[in-house]
């Protein structure tokens, strides 16, 4: 938690513009159709540091006052274990089986339904390199045996990290055993439209000139660094940033689930946008929806087109963002009548290879959006 001064200056440093957004948006709610607004209290809606802050500092809930018993504990604590080890299971499965679905599109030259398990980044810039996915999916037969997960927690931390920060805290990873102890690895994480493999590299003995002597993790390592700096090398050279917007604040979401302050300042912006100076409190409303809901296929997550929004809220993010913002809403699944949810501004970063958080707000969207 930070101290009361740091929040002061985060407070002055974006809570009047906030308090002056705020005012205009009531009174053009107010203005339409002799409409009131319906804030989220009896009082005006507060800025995303005030929302953050509060939901932060909330006290816990009240402990009971009959203690459980050490046996009631150990069973508590052996029952979150075996949960645990569920859902690691349940995403190796996903991971296995979106490789093989992608294998099947492939193999049918499908492109249609390739595009529904993968959305690799180098395929969605250079078109022309599905004919190649295509032409080597077709010389090998489609065994499910080749496939198997691995376990991205033998890697060092920071063969972890680097993973983590440019695929994804929830990113698995799929072996396809190919011949000669060559080995492909290709990436899965999921979206609200399903998982999807996004990106792929190859190892084999010797790879990367580790020599024949090394591990096996320290090639997966390897090749995890190699498919990043390609990564890089395309958003650079083509201009466009790598994520899309719901994909952007689908990994933020996943971050903040995982309590990964690193990967989440990394998409979020890094030292660029709203989220630069990174607290660990930041992450805490979005962390608590994640564990609500458990995936980001739980909740709807819509961009939005700019005539959705209120025109005041309109003319105020043209105004500070241009007319290059993205608006992404996050809708509580519960009850979408109360309109409650976040909504994430996203614009281009300043090399354009990805997206920005500029701002953030999570509660009753009713006075933003139409």
């Amino acid at each position: 938690m930070y101290k009361l001064n740091d929040r002061i200056r985060r407070y002055r440093r974006k809570g009047g513009l906030s308090l002056w957004i705020a005012l205009m948006l009531l009174a053009a709610a107010c203005s339409q159709e002799g409409a009131s607004p319906q804030p989220l209290s009896s009082a005006m809606p507060a800025s995303v540091e005030e929302l953050s802050t509060a939901r932060a500092e909330q006290p816990p809930a009240e402990k009971s006052g009959v203690q459980r018993t050490a046996n009631e504990d150990k069973q508590r604590v052996g029952t979150v274990s075996q949960s645990l080890d569920q859902l690691e299971n349940r995403r190796d499965r996903m991971a296995v089986d979106t490789v093989l679905q992608m294998y099947e599109a492939l193999h049918a030259e499908d492109r249609e339904a390739y595009f529904r398990y993968a959305d690799i980044a180098s395929v969605r810039m250079t078109p022309s390199k599905l004919d190649v996915l295509i032409e080597e999916a077709g010389k090998r037969e489609l065994k499910p045996e080749r496939f198997r997960s691995f376990d991205k927690l033998t890697l060092a931390e920071d063969s972890r990290r680097l993973l983590s920060i440019h695929y994804g805290s929830q990113v698995e990873l799929v072996l396809e055993e190919l011949s000669y102890g060559d080995q492909n690895v290709w990436f899965v994480n999921v979206f609200p439209d399903g998982p999807k493999v996004i990106d792929q590299t190859a190892i084999y003995p010797g790879a990367y000139e580790l020599g024949r002597e090394a591990s096996f993790e320290e090639l997966v390592a390897a090749g995890i660094q190699s498919a990043a700096e390609y990564r890089e090398f395309l958003a650079s050279n083509y201009d466009t940033p790598l994520w899309t917007p719901i994909q952007t604040v689908s990994l933020l979401y996943q971050a903040a689930q995982e309590g990964d302050e690193q990967a989440f300042a990394a998409i979020a912006g890094g030292g660029e946008g709203y989220y630069a100076e990174l607290y660990a409190s930041d992450m805490v409303p979005f962390a608590d929806w994640m564990k609500a809901y458990g995936s980001v296929q739980a909740f709807p997550l819509e961009l939005l087109p700019h005539e959705r929004t209120a025109e005041a809220f309109r003319e105020s993010c043209d105004e500070r963002y241009g007319e290059d913002w993205q608006l992404i809403a996050a809708w509580e699944p519960e009850d979408p009548a109360e309109r409650r949810g976040a909504y994430w501004i996203l614009t281009p970063s300043t090399d354009q290879t990805r997206y920005v958080v500029r701002e953030a707000f999570t509660g009753n969207l009713q006075l933003f959006i139409q």
